[in-house]
């Protein structure tokens, strides 16, 4: 039987979820984050009293973004389990999980019940919804994700050798950010072995990349990639 690595290339921050939800397949799994989160220092937070709601896109926004007690009353739209978790567990009061991804929050906020939210975010986001809702939706940058230079060797090395890895992705920057750091390597997908798993098909809008694979999971949730990924590691092992 054929043994691989999985690539884990998300922050620290999301390492134990990963580690606890792909733990259980046979391959080792080995963390390489592709990009690190930074705080953006100049960032201008408005009074509390000037919003009604709160927009949470990822957890890392929620670590990043350190607010005074006045908004931790303020209603949150949180994107995914996880965001919405970590939103209770940073002591807001009233959290609302809009579904599973942006598309879910863009279609639950059109008929929400707010005025006027505030949305800290990343500096590149995936939709920007204070475009989206002009007016009702403030949208500030409160961290920066800083690619890494290079690839470990502990995975260039393994690559150029024949290993296989998978490499379950769970944004379009990451695809983007783990194509251009393998190329920068030499690795191709005629020379590697190199499939990559999206959470879902729009990980892969704006990037081909090096895959020998590509394969997006049936449904955007971490349960559905994790087990994508699991039939990837039984094709690929027989």
């Amino acid at each position: 039987m054929t043994t691989g690595l999985i690539l884990n290339t998300r922050a620290p921050l999301y390492q134990e979820r990963f580690h606890d939800a792909f733990g259980d397949l046979p391959w080792a799994i080995f963390d390489c984050a592709v990009a690190r989160p930074e705080p953006a220092g100049d960032m201008h937070t408005p009074t509390p009293r000037a919003f009604d709601a709160l927009i949470f896109t990822s957890q890392i926004a929620i670590m990043a973004w350190v607010p005074s007690g006045g908004w931790l009353n303020k209603k949150v739209y949180a994107v995914g389990e996880g965001t919405a978790q970590a939103a209770v567990a940073a002591g807001y009061t009233n959290v609302i999980q809009t579904g599973l991804n942006v598309d879910d929050m863009r279609r639950y906020l059109a008929t929400a019940d707010f005025g006027t939210a505030f949305y800290p975010s990343a500096d590149e986001v995936s939709a920007d919804l204070s475009l989206e809702f002009p007016g009702r939706i403030r949208r500030e940058v409160a961290y920066k994700m800083v690619p890494r230079a290079d690839l470990p060797q502990q995975i260039i090395t393994p690559a150029l050798k024949g290993t296989p890895i998978v490499a379950p992705l769970f944004s379009r920057r990451a695809a983007d950010i783990l194509s251009g750091l393998l190329g920068k390597a030499g690795i191709t997908a005629d020379n590697a072995r190199i499939t990559a798993i999206g959470i879902s098909a729009n990980v892969f809008a704006s990037d081909t990349g090096p895959w020998r694979h590509r394969v997006a999971a049936e449904q955007p949730t971490l349960e559905a990639l994790v087990a994508k990924t699991g039939e990837m590691i039984e094709s690929l092992s027989a």
